[in-house]
């Protein structure tokens, strides 16, 4: 059953139950109220019909006669002087003197209502009829018995019934009325969870972008916000995960072109090797050509294993001395063929930093330099200090590097000039060895190149405490 048809139930039955309750009561009271007043009213007619029969008694004995005779006479000319009433008169055993009664109402009735109404009321039903029995005693002179006045209030019934049958058939067509207003209010309301339930859909279908768009201000709409909010969360992961395939593809696809050509070639001069006699000169070729290559595979095994640790591995940072870390990458740069690598005194400047990590980090950037540089070109490392942070950089005056190519230069295996970074036993993966190290140290590398001008690489590290 769906929500809107289960609301309209719900309050259609509560307003219902409570719309029939309070009508029940309003109809009892007004019953209640008629029925005092017919009490009240019924009770003055009797005291006028047992005046009437004491007067008549008391004037009947004055005329010497005695006895219950006395009492039948005086209820035949009260019965005569007032044509509408209907009582009954009884001696002291209870015996009927005198009676003009509606003939549903038997003797045994008449006892019983004359015990049972002395000084008020009571009401017993006879067949269909309803009736409503007045009782007290008489006392004129030496003559006593019991007055019964009998009362039909069979129309209060049938006018409280004809009432709450009104009544039921009102409540009966005003919950009709509810129901179908209460759907329509209830349909109106929650059509934003339609609308919710449809972009649900959309989006458990692939479609990320799909949004709600309700600007209600009830909870309704605060829902609707967080749904969009969490759409919008989704849609930003789903498009991180896809970036993250499409880099992982690209990736193996890089690595087994990378390995596939060396490869192919160390495999063919060492099968020429070992199945052909060749000359001397021909095998020093060939087996310098698989040692050359052999290396380079290894140092891109390397480069991989420390691409790997520092995706896995937290990096513990500690104050180093910058001039340190400039120390090693100077000692490491010595073997660097055509290097004219310069760097800034950083006597007293700390930063923190793994030593190893950031001073490797320092002379990938390094090499990269020298290799986009002409040679003997000159390349700097140096530092600017920013209140809490402390900005290195390396800059060189080489080849530079187009616009389009930056963001993508930190990818593993991405190389601008693939036939340039081969020759230079290359492998595309220091700059993303860089990136790794920059992101273990709560920072990252920042790029500004204009070709043929050279090309600035920054990373901001925070500023350490001197021991």
């Amino acid at each position: 059953m769906k929500i809107a048809r289960k609301l309209t139930l719900c309050l259609v039955t509560v307003t219902g139950v409570l719309f029939l309750i309070g009508g029940y009561w309003m109809v009892s009271q007004n019953f209640e109220a008629s029925l005092e007043q017919a009490a009240v009213q019924n009770a003055a007619q009797h005291t006028a019909q047992r005046l009437s029969v004491e007067d008549a008694t008391l004037r009947i004995t004055m005329q010497k006669a005695s006895g219950e005779s006395v009492l039948h006479a005086a209820g035949a000319e009260v019965a005569a002087a007032m044509p509408q009433a209907q009582f009954s008169l009884m001696n002291e055993g209870w015996a009927n003197l005198y009676s003009r009664v509606p003939q549903q109402v038997d003797k045994n009735m008449l006892i019983d209502a004359a015990r049972s109404a002395q000084d008020g009321y009571v009401l017993r039903k006879a067949q269909e009829n309803t009736y409503m029995f007045v009782a007290s005693t008489l006392t004129a002179g030496s003559t006593q018995g019991t007055l019964v006045s009998v009362f039909d209030i069979t129309e209060l019934y049938a006018q409280r019934t004809a009432q709450l049958h009104r009544f039921w058939r009102l409540c009966a067509v005003l919950l009709c009325a509810a129901a179908v207003l209460t759907l329509c209010f209830t349909t109106i309301v929650l059509r934003p969870l339609k609308r919710l339930s449809a972009a649900a859909a959309s989006i458990a279908a692939g479609q990320y972008g799909q949004r709600t768009q309700v600007h209600t201000q009830d909870e309704v709409g605060r829902l609707s916000q967080d749904f969009d909010a969490m759409a919008a969360s989704v849609e930003q992961a789903m498009e991180s995960l896809e970036d993250e395939v499409r880099r992982r593809d690209d990736f193996v696809a890089a690595f087994t072109h990378e390995i596939k050509t060396p490869m192919t070639a160390m495999l063919g001069y060492a099968d020429l090797l070992r199945s052909r006699d060749i000359g001397q000169s021909a095998r020093e070729k060939a087996a310098d050509y698989v040692y050359h290559e052999t290396k380079r595979l290894e140092a891109l095994s390397l480069k991989l294993l420390e691409l790997m640790r520092l995706g896995h591995e937290s990096t513990a940072l500690e104050s180093t001395p910058l001039s340190g870390v400039f120390a090693d990458v100077r000692h490491a740069c010595n073997g660097l063929e055509g290097a004219n690598v310069s760097f800034s005194s950083a006597h007293g400047i700390h930063v923190m930093a793994d030593r190893p990590l950031l001073a490797d980090l320092l002379y990938n950037l390094v090499v990269n330099a020298v290799r986009a540089s002409r040679p003997g070109g000159p390349v700097q490392v140096g530092f600017e200090v920013q209140n809490d942070t402390v900005a290195l950089f390396v800059r060189d005056e080489g080849r530079g590097i187009p616009q389009n190519e930056l963001s993508r230069i930190t990818e593993p295996f991405y190389m601008v000039d693939k036939s340039r970074a081969r020759a230079q036993n290359g492998s595309g993966l220091g700059l993303a060895l860089c990136q790794r190290i920059a992101a273990a140290h709560g920072s990252t590398l920042e790029f500004e190149s204009e070709v043929g001008k050279g090309t600035t690489v920054r990373l901001v590290l925070q500023k350490g405490e001197a021991p």
